[in-house]
């Protein structure tokens, strides 16, 4: 049986916590910004601005900072009295590779792209009137102050409890981020971004703030000279619709990460609060690039947020990791709220010739109760395995069970295909891409070379030469009215490291 990989999951997963170690501790005051506003007229936000920018995470996949744990730094734990043999479950589950652990890393990843966010439109509130009389001129750093007040600060605890801490986990963690420069203090006065206020008219959203704070949050920021902010927020004017966006750039020891993420909120009357996760992460070393493309969705419960009772929400988290065509797929589903889940996930690594699925539940705290792993070697059957773990309780995990065709589907789902098979309609067509090749979907009328972060949809079509023939691949988590009017883009990577996009002449379809 193949157990390398796990060891290299481990091997990555302690790098990467190691690496980033410092954001993580800092993320967790992007959390702070992640809560639902009671009231526009108590909020210190200016009401034209979005209060709330995600749906809650429970607390049984909360990401805390440093000083409350981490996600796949704390290994979940499970009845050890339960467990039948040291095995292919055991194993896997050592490692520290379960589905949960893949939900809380994407609740931390939200918490990056949102890090400070809170903080961010309390401050932006200060200027806002000054940049919106003079769309696309950039306002400087610093053109207004803001002095911190009980109320704000108020704001900040709230969003920490949100998350699923409580009142006593909450303050320590607000002590922490003011001790760490991060969030402010009652009575200091703080100077406004830098920023840039745009009307927009690709139909999509109404308005764009672009804006960067300087490293210290009382250093005023000037105007960027390159006119490349750190953070951009768009948004329509009704708050339907929200996009929140950062990119980040590394080069380290001959190694360049460039990693693009996103956060789509969408709102409306009567349907259900529905936030989706997009990253895009391209490694690239040695004349070698890894892609690793992401996307983490939950959805609300209920259609009534105020009735949404323990931060329900379904879930869906998908990643695909290709080197070279070598393609390495995840995939988890299931339901949670502050009390626990329970969630299913697929691992397929195609270059290896393996596949795991996993089954699990856990409770609030995020302890594993019941996990199994069915383990299929694509090469040698004979390998073969499967265990169990722990206890299936069915009156405390039943609820988040679904079965059948719609198991763990969103109220906002669309499925599509392309117009013109493929190959065909320039994809899988064409020099150096009949073998390989990669799209994304837009909105129509914006152009990814300008809104990289705005795609709808992704996929590849991959053409194995060798055996199997040509398969492809298409996510879409657009809206349905945007389906026939979308348009597919050529994505790819070139010689220097940089993102290409090319539009394409095939269209897709709802089915």
């Amino acid at each position: 049986m193949n157990h390398l990989f796990l060891i290299f999951l481990l091997v990555f997963f302690t790098f990467t916590s190691c690496k980033k170690e410092k954001d993580e501790s800092n993320s967790l005051s992007a959390l702070v910004t992640r809560f639902l506003v009671r009231s526009l007229l108590n909020s210190n936000i200016n009401s034209e601005l979005p209060s709330n920018l995600s749906v809650a995470v429970p607390r049984s996949i909360r990401k805390p900072s440093s000083g409350l744990g981490s996600s796949l730094g704390k290994t979940p734990k499970v009845t050890k009295t339960k467990f039948l043999s040291k095995g292919i479950a055991q194993d896997t589950f050592d490692y520290g590779f379960t589905g949960q652990a893949f939900l809380t890393e994407g609740t931390s990843i939200v918490s990056e792209i949102l890090r400070d966010s809170k903080r961010d439109l309390v401050l932006i509130s200060g200027a806002y009137n000054v940049a919106k009389a003079s769309p696309g001129v950039c306002v400087p750093g610093g053109t207004s102050t803001v002095r911190i007040t009980q109320s704000m600060e108020e704001e900040f605890l709230e969003g920490i409890i949100r998350l699923g801490l409580s009142q006593e986990e909450a303050r320590g963690e607000l002590s922490s981020l003011q001790n760490e420069g991060i969030l402010p203090y009652i009575g200091q006065a703080v100077p406004t971004p830098a920023m840039i206020y745009r009307t927009l008219t690709n139909n999509e959203y109404d308005a764009e703030i672009e804006y960067s704070f300087a490293d210290s949050i009382g250093t005023p920021q000037p105007c960027p000279a390159n006119n490349k902010f750190q953070k951009s927020l768009k948004f329509k004017s009704d708050k339907s619709k929200i996009f929140s966006s950062i990119t980040r750039s590394l080069k380290v020891f001959g190694i360049s990460l460039s990693v693009e993420a996103s956060i789509t909120y969408i709102t409306q009357a009567g349907k259900k609060d529905k936030a989706i996760l997009n990253i895009k992460q391209v490694t690239t070393t040695s004349g070698s690039t890894d892609k690793s493309t992401t996307r983490f969705t939950f959805e609300e419960c209920d259609n009534d947020t105020n009735a949404n009772a323990n931060n329900c929400v379904t879930l869906s988290y998908s990643n695909v990791y290709d080197n070279a065509g070598d393609k390495i797929t995840t995939s988890v589903k299931g339901k949670t709220n502050d009390f626990g889940g329970y969630v299913t996930t697929e691992y397929i690594d195609n270059p290896n010739g393996y596949e795991y699925y996993l089954e699990e539940t856990y409770d609030e705290n995020g302890d594993t109760g019941y996990f199994a792993v069915d383990y299929y070697d694509l090469n040698d059957n004979s390998n073969d395995e499967y265990e169990e773990l722990g206890y299936f309780d069915y009156d405390l995990y039943g609820e988040f069970y679904e079965t059948g065709a719609n198991a763990y589907q969103f109220e906002w789902d669309a499925f599509v295909e392309f117009t013109t098979a493929l190959p065909g309609g320039g994809v899988g067509q064409g020099a150096g891409f009949m073998e390989y090749d990669a799209y994304v979907i837009m909105p129509v009328g914006v152009n990814p070379n300008t809104y990289p972060d705005e795609y709808i949809g992704w996929g590849e079509y991959f053409n194995n030469v060798n055996s199997g023939g040509a398969v492809h691949y298409v996510d879409f988590y657009g809206t349905a009215d945007q389906i026939p009017t979308a348009e597919v883009w050529r994505y790819y990577i070139d010689t220097n490291g940089n993102e290409q996009y090319t539009p394409l002449a095939n269209t897709i379809v709802q089915i």
